[in-house]
Protein backbone atom coordinates (compact mmCIF):
# COMPACT_ATOMS: atom_id res chain seq x y z
CA UNK A 1 0.00 0.00 0.00
CA UNK A 2 2.80 2.39 0.94
CA UNK A 3 4.60 1.56 -2.31
CA UNK A 4 1.46 2.45 -4.30
CA UNK A 5 1.18 5.81 -2.50
CA UNK A 6 4.84 6.57 -3.12
CA UNK A 7 4.50 5.66 -6.80
CA UNK A 8 1.39 7.82 -7.12
CA UNK A 9 3.17 10.80 -5.56
CA UNK A 10 6.18 10.30 -7.83
CA UNK A 11 3.94 10.15 -10.88
CA UNK A 12 2.18 13.37 -9.85
CA UNK A 13 5.49 15.14 -9.25
CA UNK A 14 6.87 13.96 -12.58
CA UNK A 15 3.69 15.06 -14.35
CA UNK A 16 3.91 18.49 -12.72
CA UNK A 17 7.59 18.87 -13.65
CA UNK A 18 6.83 17.78 -17.20
CA UNK A 19 3.99 20.29 -17.39
CA UNK A 20 6.25 23.10 -16.13
CA UNK A 21 8.99 22.20 -18.61
CA UNK A 22 6.49 21.99 -21.44
CA UNK A 23 5.07 25.41 -20.53
CA UNK A 24 8.52 26.98 -20.37
CA UNK A 25 9.38 25.51 -23.78
CA UNK A 26 6.13 26.86 -25.22
CA UNK A 27 6.84 30.32 -23.76
CA UNK A 28 10.29 30.36 -25.38
CA UNK A 29 8.86 29.16 -28.68
CA UNK A 30 6.00 31.66 -28.59
CA UNK A 31 8.23 34.61 -27.69
CA UNK A 32 10.65 33.80 -30.52
CA UNK A 33 7.68 33.76 -32.89
CA UNK A 34 6.33 36.98 -31.39
CA UNK A 35 9.65 38.84 -31.68
CA UNK A 36 9.82 37.75 -35.31
CA UNK A 37 6.30 39.21 -35.62
CA UNK A 38 4.76 35.83 -36.53
CA UNK A 39 1.89 36.98 -34.37
CA UNK A 40 -0.84 34.53 -35.38
CA UNK A 41 1.54 31.59 -34.91
CA UNK A 42 2.65 32.95 -31.54
CA UNK A 43 -0.94 33.24 -30.35
CA UNK A 44 -1.58 29.60 -31.25
CA UNK A 45 1.51 28.64 -29.23
CA UNK A 46 0.34 30.61 -26.20
CA UNK A 47 -3.13 29.06 -26.48
CA UNK A 48 -1.48 25.66 -25.96
CA UNK A 49 -0.31 26.94 -22.56
CA UNK A 50 -3.91 27.79 -21.68
CA UNK A 51 -4.96 24.27 -22.66
CA UNK A 52 -2.25 22.72 -20.45
CA UNK A 53 -2.53 25.17 -17.52
CA UNK A 54 -5.94 26.91 -17.69
CA UNK A 55 -5.63 28.26 -14.14
CA UNK A 56 -2.19 29.80 -14.77
CA UNK A 57 -1.92 33.45 -15.80
CA UNK A 58 0.99 32.73 -18.19
CA UNK A 59 -0.91 31.91 -21.39
CA UNK A 60 -3.38 34.74 -20.92
CA UNK A 61 -0.58 37.18 -20.04
CA UNK A 62 1.42 36.44 -23.19
CA UNK A 63 -1.66 36.71 -25.43
CA UNK A 64 -2.44 40.07 -23.78
CA UNK A 65 1.15 41.11 -24.56
CA UNK A 66 0.68 40.19 -28.23
CA UNK A 67 -2.49 42.27 -28.57
CA UNK A 68 -0.82 45.12 -26.69
CA UNK A 69 1.86 45.18 -29.41
CA UNK A 70 -0.70 44.90 -32.18
CA UNK A 71 -2.79 47.74 -30.75
CA UNK A 72 0.22 50.06 -30.53
CA UNK A 73 1.14 49.20 -34.12
CA UNK A 74 -2.36 49.47 -35.57
CA UNK A 75 -4.49 51.69 -33.27
CA UNK A 76 -7.32 49.26 -34.00
CA UNK A 77 -10.04 49.70 -31.31
CA UNK A 78 -10.87 46.01 -31.64
CA UNK A 79 -7.32 45.08 -30.65
CA UNK A 80 -7.66 47.36 -27.63
CA UNK A 81 -10.69 45.39 -26.48
CA UNK A 82 -8.96 42.04 -27.05
CA UNK A 83 -5.98 43.26 -25.03
CA UNK A 84 -8.24 44.31 -22.14
CA UNK A 85 -10.05 40.95 -22.21
CA UNK A 86 -6.87 38.87 -21.90
CA UNK A 87 -5.28 41.33 -19.47
CA UNK A 88 -8.30 40.92 -17.17
CA UNK A 89 -8.21 37.11 -17.49
CA UNK A 90 -4.51 37.13 -16.65
CA UNK A 91 -4.99 39.51 -13.70
CA UNK A 92 -7.75 37.32 -12.23
CA UNK A 93 -5.38 34.36 -12.20
CA UNK A 94 -2.49 36.46 -10.90
CA UNK A 95 -4.62 37.56 -7.93
CA UNK A 96 -5.58 33.96 -7.13
CA UNK A 97 -1.96 32.80 -7.24
CA UNK A 98 -0.78 35.67 -5.03
CA UNK A 99 -3.57 35.00 -2.53
CA UNK A 100 -2.12 31.52 -2.01
CA UNK A 101 1.57 32.34 -2.61
CA UNK A 102 2.15 36.05 -1.83
CA UNK A 103 5.93 35.61 -2.15
CA UNK A 104 5.86 34.30 -5.72
CA UNK A 105 8.20 36.92 -7.19
CA UNK A 106 7.85 35.64 -10.76
CA UNK A 107 4.08 36.15 -10.70
CA UNK A 108 4.58 39.62 -9.20
CA UNK A 109 6.95 40.35 -12.05
CA UNK A 110 4.43 39.47 -14.77
CA UNK A 111 1.81 41.46 -12.81
CA UNK A 112 4.16 44.44 -13.04
CA UNK A 113 4.54 43.96 -16.79
CA UNK A 114 0.79 43.65 -17.23
CA UNK A 115 0.28 46.96 -15.40
CA UNK A 116 3.02 48.49 -17.55
CA UNK A 117 1.14 47.42 -20.71
CA UNK A 118 -2.06 48.93 -19.33
CA UNK A 119 -0.29 52.20 -18.52
CA UNK A 120 1.08 52.50 -22.05
CA UNK A 121 -2.28 51.71 -23.65
CA UNK A 122 -4.03 54.22 -21.39
CA UNK A 123 -1.44 56.89 -22.19
CA UNK A 124 -1.95 56.22 -25.90
CA UNK A 125 -5.69 56.72 -25.39
CA UNK A 126 -5.08 60.01 -23.52
CA UNK A 127 -6.34 58.48 -20.26
CA UNK A 128 -3.52 60.18 -18.37
CA UNK A 129 -4.72 59.71 -14.78
CA UNK A 130 -5.45 56.01 -15.36
CA UNK A 131 -2.03 55.65 -16.97
CA UNK A 132 -0.28 57.12 -13.93
CA UNK A 133 -2.25 54.91 -11.55
CA UNK A 134 -1.33 51.82 -13.58
CA UNK A 135 2.26 53.04 -13.61
CA UNK A 136 2.26 53.30 -9.82
CA UNK A 137 0.88 49.76 -9.54
CA UNK A 138 3.53 48.44 -11.95
CA UNK A 139 6.39 50.10 -10.05
CA UNK A 140 5.03 48.65 -6.81
CA UNK A 141 4.98 45.13 -8.28
CA UNK A 142 8.55 45.49 -9.62
CA UNK A 143 9.84 46.75 -6.28
CA UNK A 144 8.13 43.88 -4.46
CA UNK A 145 9.69 41.46 -6.94
CA UNK A 146 13.17 42.74 -6.13
CA UNK A 147 12.48 42.71 -2.39
CA UNK A 148 11.60 39.03 -2.64
CA UNK A 149 14.51 38.23 -4.96
CA UNK A 150 17.17 40.96 -5.36
CA UNK A 151 18.83 38.92 -8.11
CA UNK A 152 15.78 38.81 -10.37
CA UNK A 153 17.35 41.44 -12.60
CA UNK A 154 14.64 41.43 -15.27
CA UNK A 155 12.48 43.57 -12.96
CA UNK A 156 14.94 46.43 -13.44
CA UNK A 157 13.74 46.81 -17.03
CA UNK A 158 10.27 47.93 -15.95
CA UNK A 159 11.66 50.26 -13.28
CA UNK A 160 14.11 51.72 -15.77
CA UNK A 161 11.43 52.34 -18.38
CA UNK A 162 9.28 54.25 -15.89
CA UNK A 163 12.26 56.25 -14.60
CA UNK A 164 13.12 57.21 -18.15
CA UNK A 165 9.57 57.85 -19.40
CA UNK A 166 8.44 59.93 -16.41
CA UNK A 167 11.24 62.42 -17.05
CA UNK A 168 9.50 63.36 -20.32
CA UNK A 169 6.06 64.02 -18.81
CA UNK A 170 4.93 67.52 -19.88
CA UNK A 171 4.57 70.19 -17.22
CA UNK A 172 0.78 70.26 -17.37
CA UNK A 173 0.70 66.62 -16.17
CA UNK A 174 3.28 66.95 -13.38
CA UNK A 175 0.46 67.13 -10.82
CA UNK A 176 -0.59 63.59 -11.74
CA UNK A 177 2.97 62.33 -11.29
CA UNK A 178 3.15 64.00 -7.88
CA UNK A 179 -0.25 62.56 -6.94
CA UNK A 180 0.98 59.00 -7.56
CA UNK A 181 4.35 59.56 -5.88
CA UNK A 182 6.26 58.39 -8.95
CA UNK A 183 9.79 59.66 -9.49
CA UNK A 184 11.94 60.08 -12.57
CA UNK A 185 15.64 59.93 -13.24
CA UNK A 186 16.85 59.35 -16.79
CA UNK A 187 20.35 58.31 -15.77
CA UNK A 188 19.08 55.86 -13.16
CA UNK A 189 16.57 54.50 -15.66
CA UNK A 190 19.31 54.00 -18.25
CA UNK A 191 21.45 52.12 -15.73
CA UNK A 192 18.48 49.96 -14.67
CA UNK A 193 17.80 48.98 -18.29
CA UNK A 194 21.49 48.17 -18.79
CA UNK A 195 21.34 45.97 -15.68
CA UNK A 196 18.33 44.09 -17.07
CA UNK A 197 20.15 43.59 -20.37
CA UNK A 198 23.41 42.39 -18.84
CA UNK A 199 22.07 40.28 -15.95
CA UNK A 200 18.47 39.46 -16.78
CA UNK A 201 17.37 36.22 -18.41
CA UNK A 202 13.79 36.79 -19.61
CA UNK A 203 13.57 40.17 -21.34
CA UNK A 204 16.98 40.71 -22.94
CA UNK A 205 15.34 41.42 -26.30
CA UNK A 206 13.11 44.16 -24.90
CA UNK A 207 16.02 45.59 -22.89
CA UNK A 208 18.25 45.61 -25.95
CA UNK A 209 15.63 47.41 -28.04
CA UNK A 210 15.00 50.06 -25.39
CA UNK A 211 18.75 50.61 -24.99
CA UNK A 212 19.00 51.21 -28.74
CA UNK A 213 16.33 53.91 -28.46
CA UNK A 214 18.04 55.58 -25.50
CA UNK A 215 21.42 55.52 -27.24
CA UNK A 216 19.76 57.18 -30.24
CA UNK A 217 17.33 59.64 -28.66
CA UNK A 218 18.99 60.55 -25.36
CA UNK A 219 22.73 60.04 -25.77
CA UNK A 220 23.35 60.47 -29.53
CA UNK A 221 25.66 57.45 -29.40
CA UNK A 222 24.61 55.89 -32.65
CA UNK A 223 27.30 53.20 -32.86
CA UNK A 224 26.01 51.73 -29.59
CA UNK A 225 22.45 51.80 -30.97
CA UNK A 226 23.64 50.04 -34.14
CA UNK A 227 25.25 47.28 -32.06
CA UNK A 228 21.95 46.42 -30.41
CA UNK A 229 19.79 46.80 -33.50
CA UNK A 230 22.02 44.73 -35.80
CA UNK A 231 21.96 41.88 -33.28
CA UNK A 232 18.18 42.10 -32.94
CA UNK A 233 17.66 42.09 -36.72
CA UNK A 234 19.99 39.11 -37.11
CA UNK A 235 17.90 37.13 -34.62
CA UNK A 236 14.50 38.34 -35.82
CA UNK A 237 14.76 39.14 -39.56
CA UNK A 238 11.01 39.72 -39.99
CA UNK A 239 10.62 42.29 -37.21
CA UNK A 240 9.74 45.53 -38.98
CA UNK A 241 9.97 47.56 -35.75
CA UNK A 242 13.64 46.67 -35.31
CA UNK A 243 14.36 47.61 -38.93
CA UNK A 244 12.45 50.86 -38.55
CA UNK A 245 14.36 51.87 -35.41
CA UNK A 246 17.64 51.02 -37.15
CA UNK A 247 16.67 53.38 -39.99
CA UNK A 248 15.81 56.17 -37.52
CA UNK A 249 19.22 55.80 -35.88
CA UNK A 250 20.93 55.87 -39.29
CA UNK A 251 19.06 59.05 -40.27
CA UNK A 252 20.19 60.78 -37.08
CA UNK A 253 23.73 59.62 -37.82
CA UNK A 254 23.30 61.16 -41.30
CA UNK A 255 23.65 57.86 -43.17
CA UNK A 256 20.70 58.59 -45.41
CA UNK A 257 21.24 56.12 -48.26
CA UNK A 258 21.68 53.18 -45.91
CA UNK A 259 18.61 54.24 -43.93
CA UNK A 260 16.60 54.37 -47.15
CA UNK A 261 17.54 50.77 -47.95
CA UNK A 262 16.45 49.63 -44.49
CA UNK A 263 13.12 51.42 -44.86
CA UNK A 264 12.57 49.66 -48.18
CA UNK A 265 12.86 46.41 -46.24
CA UNK A 266 10.17 47.57 -43.77
CA UNK A 267 7.84 48.42 -46.65
CA UNK A 268 8.61 45.13 -48.41
CA UNK A 269 7.76 43.12 -45.27
CA UNK A 270 4.62 45.26 -44.74
CA UNK A 271 3.36 43.52 -41.62
CA UNK A 272 -0.44 43.67 -41.89
CA UNK A 273 -0.89 43.46 -38.12
CA UNK A 274 1.29 46.54 -37.55
CA UNK A 275 0.40 48.94 -40.39
CA UNK A 276 1.57 52.02 -38.51
CA UNK A 277 5.20 50.90 -38.77
CA UNK A 278 4.85 50.72 -42.56
CA UNK A 279 3.22 54.16 -42.58
CA UNK A 280 6.09 55.59 -40.51
CA UNK A 281 8.56 54.06 -42.96
CA UNK A 282 6.99 56.22 -45.69
CA UNK A 283 7.33 59.26 -43.40
CA UNK A 284 11.03 58.59 -42.86
CA UNK A 285 11.61 58.04 -46.59
CA UNK A 286 9.97 61.41 -47.19
CA UNK A 287 12.33 62.87 -44.60
CA UNK A 288 15.35 61.36 -46.38
CA UNK A 289 14.38 62.72 -49.80
CA UNK A 290 13.59 66.10 -48.23
CA UNK A 291 17.07 66.21 -46.68
CA UNK A 292 18.52 65.37 -50.07
CA UNK A 293 16.55 68.30 -51.59
CA UNK A 294 14.75 65.84 -53.89
CA UNK A 295 11.37 67.45 -53.47
CA UNK A 296 9.21 65.48 -55.94
CA UNK A 297 10.36 62.20 -54.40
CA UNK A 298 9.78 63.59 -50.89
CA UNK A 299 6.19 64.61 -51.75
CA UNK A 300 5.43 61.10 -53.02
CA UNK A 301 6.58 59.47 -49.78
CA UNK A 302 4.99 62.05 -47.47
CA UNK A 303 1.65 61.64 -49.25
CA UNK A 304 1.82 57.87 -48.79
CA UNK A 305 2.38 58.46 -45.10
CA UNK A 306 -0.48 60.96 -44.83
CA UNK A 307 -2.82 58.54 -46.62
CA UNK A 308 -1.90 55.50 -44.53
CA UNK A 309 -1.18 56.78 -41.01
CA UNK A 310 -3.57 55.62 -38.30
CA UNK A 311 -2.59 58.33 -35.81
CA UNK A 312 -1.93 62.08 -35.67
CA UNK A 313 1.77 61.92 -34.72
CA UNK A 314 3.96 63.63 -37.38
CA UNK A 315 0.95 64.48 -39.57
CA UNK A 316 1.58 68.20 -39.12
CA UNK A 317 5.33 68.00 -39.73
CA UNK A 318 4.91 65.82 -42.81
CA UNK A 319 2.35 68.26 -44.21
CA UNK A 320 4.62 71.24 -43.48
CA UNK A 321 7.55 69.66 -45.31
CA UNK A 322 5.24 68.70 -48.18
CA UNK A 323 4.10 72.33 -48.41
CA UNK A 324 7.71 73.51 -48.53
CA UNK A 325 8.41 70.99 -51.30
CA UNK A 326 5.55 72.44 -53.34
CA UNK A 327 6.94 75.95 -52.75
CA UNK A 328 10.27 74.88 -54.21
CA UNK A 329 8.39 73.42 -57.19
CA UNK A 330 6.39 76.65 -57.68
CA UNK A 331 2.97 75.11 -56.94
CA UNK A 332 1.34 77.69 -54.67
CA UNK A 333 -2.12 76.11 -54.56
CA UNK A 334 -0.72 72.87 -53.21
CA UNK A 335 1.45 74.92 -50.86
CA UNK A 336 -1.61 76.50 -49.22
CA UNK A 337 -3.47 73.19 -49.03
CA UNK A 338 -0.67 71.50 -47.11
CA UNK A 339 0.06 74.49 -44.90
CA UNK A 340 -3.54 74.26 -43.73
CA UNK A 341 -3.11 70.51 -43.15
CA UNK A 342 0.07 71.21 -41.14
CA UNK A 343 -2.08 72.53 -38.28
CA UNK A 344 -3.75 69.18 -37.77
CA UNK A 345 -1.05 67.07 -36.13
CA UNK A 346 -0.63 65.98 -32.53
CA UNK A 347 0.11 69.17 -30.63
CA UNK A 348 1.55 67.20 -27.73
CA UNK A 349 4.68 66.38 -29.73
CA UNK A 350 7.26 68.97 -30.68
CA UNK A 351 7.30 68.29 -34.41
CA UNK A 352 3.60 68.93 -34.93
CA UNK A 353 3.51 71.89 -32.57
CA UNK A 354 6.43 73.43 -34.47
CA UNK A 355 4.66 72.70 -37.78
CA UNK A 356 1.57 74.59 -36.64
CA UNK A 357 3.61 77.68 -35.70
CA UNK A 358 5.49 77.63 -38.99
CA UNK A 359 2.33 77.11 -41.06
CA UNK A 360 0.65 80.08 -39.33
CA UNK A 361 3.72 82.19 -40.11
CA UNK A 362 3.95 81.08 -43.73
CA UNK A 363 0.21 81.51 -44.36
CA UNK A 364 0.41 85.05 -42.99
CA UNK A 365 3.72 86.23 -44.46
CA UNK A 366 4.63 83.76 -47.19
CA UNK A 367 7.99 82.01 -47.48
CA UNK A 368 10.87 84.27 -48.42
CA UNK A 369 13.79 83.32 -50.65
CA UNK A 370 16.09 83.56 -47.62
CA UNK A 371 13.93 81.09 -45.70
CA UNK A 372 13.97 78.69 -48.65
CA UNK A 373 17.75 78.91 -48.79
CA UNK A 374 17.95 78.15 -45.07
CA UNK A 375 15.75 75.10 -45.59
CA UNK A 376 18.23 73.86 -48.18
CA UNK A 377 21.11 74.52 -45.79
CA UNK A 378 19.40 72.62 -42.98
CA UNK A 379 18.82 69.72 -45.35
CA UNK A 380 22.45 69.76 -46.45
CA UNK A 381 23.54 69.55 -42.81
CA UNK A 382 21.23 66.57 -42.27
CA UNK A 383 22.76 64.95 -45.36
CA UNK A 384 26.31 65.58 -44.12
CA UNK A 385 27.13 68.11 -46.87
CA UNK A 386 29.00 70.50 -44.60
CA UNK A 387 31.22 72.13 -47.22
CA UNK A 388 28.19 73.26 -49.24
CA UNK A 389 26.67 74.88 -46.14
CA UNK A 390 29.95 76.51 -45.13
CA UNK A 391 30.64 77.96 -48.59
CA UNK A 392 27.05 79.05 -49.19
CA UNK A 393 26.61 80.92 -45.91
CA UNK A 394 30.09 82.35 -45.35
CA UNK A 395 29.43 85.50 -47.34
CA UNK A 396 25.62 85.46 -47.35
CA UNK A 397 24.92 85.87 -43.63
CA UNK A 398 25.78 89.55 -43.56
CA UNK A 399 23.14 90.23 -46.22
CA UNK A 400 20.32 88.79 -44.07
CA UNK A 401 18.25 91.44 -42.26
CA UNK A 402 15.72 89.41 -40.27
CA UNK A 403 17.12 88.53 -36.81
CA UNK A 404 15.54 85.07 -36.64
CA UNK A 405 16.86 84.11 -40.06
CA UNK A 406 20.26 85.52 -39.18
CA UNK A 407 20.41 83.50 -35.94
CA UNK A 408 19.49 80.37 -37.88
CA UNK A 409 22.11 81.09 -40.53
CA UNK A 410 24.87 81.61 -37.96
CA UNK A 411 23.84 78.38 -36.20
CA UNK A 412 23.94 76.37 -39.43
CA UNK A 413 27.25 77.95 -40.42
CA UNK A 414 28.70 77.22 -36.98
CA UNK A 415 27.68 73.55 -37.22
CA UNK A 416 29.17 73.19 -40.70
CA UNK A 417 32.41 74.81 -39.52
CA UNK A 418 32.51 72.42 -36.54
CA UNK A 419 32.36 69.33 -38.75
CA UNK A 420 35.02 70.86 -41.02
CA UNK A 421 37.21 71.33 -37.89
CA UNK A 422 37.19 75.12 -38.24
CA UNK A 423 36.64 75.52 -34.52
CA UNK A 424 37.48 79.24 -34.23
CA UNK A 425 34.82 80.00 -36.85
CA UNK A 426 32.32 77.86 -34.93
CA UNK A 427 32.99 79.91 -31.81
CA UNK A 428 32.61 83.18 -33.74
CA UNK A 429 29.33 82.06 -35.38
CA UNK A 430 27.95 80.80 -32.06
CA UNK A 431 28.67 84.13 -30.37
CA UNK A 432 26.93 85.97 -33.20
CA UNK A 433 23.88 83.68 -33.05
CA UNK A 434 23.33 84.44 -29.35
CA UNK A 435 23.34 88.23 -29.82
CA UNK A 436 19.68 88.38 -30.91
CA UNK A 437 16.53 88.72 -28.82
CA UNK A 438 14.18 86.29 -30.55
CA UNK A 439 10.45 85.64 -30.27
CA UNK A 440 10.61 82.44 -32.33
CA UNK A 441 13.35 79.99 -33.38
CA UNK A 442 14.69 80.23 -29.83
CA UNK A 443 16.27 76.81 -30.28
CA UNK A 444 19.17 78.62 -31.97
CA UNK A 445 20.37 79.90 -28.58
CA UNK A 446 21.02 76.58 -26.79
CA UNK A 447 22.23 75.08 -30.07
CA UNK A 448 24.76 77.86 -30.49
CA UNK A 449 26.06 77.36 -26.93
CA UNK A 450 26.28 73.61 -27.58
CA UNK A 451 28.30 74.15 -30.77
CA UNK A 452 30.64 76.51 -28.95
CA UNK A 453 31.09 73.98 -26.12
CA UNK A 454 31.92 71.27 -28.65
CA UNK A 455 34.47 73.56 -30.36
CA UNK A 456 36.14 74.28 -27.02
CA UNK A 457 36.20 70.54 -26.25
CA UNK A 458 37.86 69.70 -29.56
CA UNK A 459 40.37 72.52 -28.96
CA UNK A 460 41.26 70.85 -25.65
CA UNK A 461 39.71 73.44 -23.31
CA UNK A 462 37.52 71.13 -21.23
CA UNK A 463 36.96 73.64 -18.44
CA UNK A 464 35.47 76.21 -20.81
CA UNK A 465 33.48 73.48 -22.56
CA UNK A 466 31.85 72.45 -19.27
CA UNK A 467 30.89 76.01 -18.39
CA UNK A 468 29.42 76.74 -21.81
CA UNK A 469 27.60 73.40 -21.85
CA UNK A 470 25.83 74.38 -18.63
CA UNK A 471 24.53 77.49 -20.43
CA UNK A 472 23.32 75.31 -23.30
CA UNK A 473 21.41 73.03 -20.94
CA UNK A 474 19.95 75.92 -18.94
CA UNK A 475 18.56 77.52 -22.09
CA UNK A 476 17.35 74.30 -23.74
CA UNK A 477 13.60 74.64 -23.38
CA UNK A 478 12.40 75.38 -26.90
CA UNK A 479 12.10 73.73 -30.33
CA UNK A 480 14.29 70.67 -31.06
CA UNK A 481 14.77 70.30 -27.30
CA UNK A 482 15.20 66.52 -27.27
CA UNK A 483 17.70 66.47 -30.13
CA UNK A 484 19.78 69.26 -28.56
CA UNK A 485 19.67 67.50 -25.19
CA UNK A 486 20.93 64.27 -26.74
CA UNK A 487 23.92 66.20 -28.11
CA UNK A 488 24.45 67.81 -24.70
CA UNK A 489 24.46 64.35 -23.09
CA UNK A 490 26.95 63.13 -25.70
CA UNK A 491 29.38 65.89 -24.76
CA UNK A 492 28.75 65.51 -21.02
CA UNK A 493 29.86 61.89 -21.16
CA UNK A 494 33.10 62.91 -22.87
CA UNK A 495 33.75 65.64 -20.36
CA UNK A 496 33.43 63.14 -17.51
Amino acid sequence: MKIKIILTVLLLVNALLFSQTQVQNLIREGMNQAYNLELNTAEKTFNKIIEIRPNSPLGFYHIAQLHFWIYLGSKDPGEYQVFLKFADLAQQRIDKVLDKKPKDYQIKYIAGNLSLFKAMVQATNNSSVDAFLSSKKAVSYFNETLELNPKFYDAYLGLGLFDYAMSFVPDFLKWAVNLTGLTSDKDRGFNYIKTAFKKGTLDKTDASFHLSKIYTDYLAEYDSAFYHLKNLIARYPSNTLFYYQYAVSLIKDRQLDKANEILDRVIQLNNKKLPQITALAFYRKGEIFFYKNQFKAAIKQYEKFLDSSKELDFIGYAALNTAICFKFLGKDEDLKKYLALAKGGNQDIFEDSYAKHKSDKYLGNGISSVELKLVRMKNNLAAGKYRIVYDSLKNEIRKIDNHENKAIAYTYFGEAALYLKKYDETIYASDKATEFDLSFEKWTQPMAYLLKAKAKYFLGDKKAAKEILEDAEDKNGFEFKDYIQSQIEWLKRRLG
